[in-house]
């Protein structure tokens, strides 16, 4: 579950509601600053979202989190809303050889 969490290039895949995402920049091993864009539902406008992420793998137990920066290189587009990530995260704890309990924790402010 981490690795499908974390990895950018197959959220395209299973993720319905992805416009565009991708890396801008890597701050430490454990933290980097992505770009996300999400469709919302008619007659909303899409969302979109720069986000300072941060994640700890902990023996079988991980955390992913996030909440939204500035970036001078991308700013708010005039065909989506940037809206805020006050802070979302997951906590995944695992369970078994093959298992896992996964929490989410999402405040978001989509304004607008």
């Amino acid at each position: 579950i981490y690795d499908v969490l974390h990895d950018i290039e197959y959220r395209k895949k299973w993720d319905t509601n992805v416009i565009e995402t991708f890396d801008i920049g890597k701050l430490t091993v454990n933290s980097d600053v992505g770009y996300y864009a999400c469709r919302c539902p008619k007659p909303l406008k899409n969302r979109d979202f720069i986000t300072l992420r941060s994640w700890l793998p902990m023996g079988s137990d991980y955390i992913i989190m996030n909440y939204s920066v500035k970036h001078p290189n991308y700013p708010p587009r005039k065909d989506m809303v940037r809206a805020v990530s006050i802070q979302t995260g997951y906590l995944i704890q695992g369970t078994g050889a093959k298992s896992c309990t996964i929490t989410y924790l999402a405040q978001v402010d989509p304004r607008g």
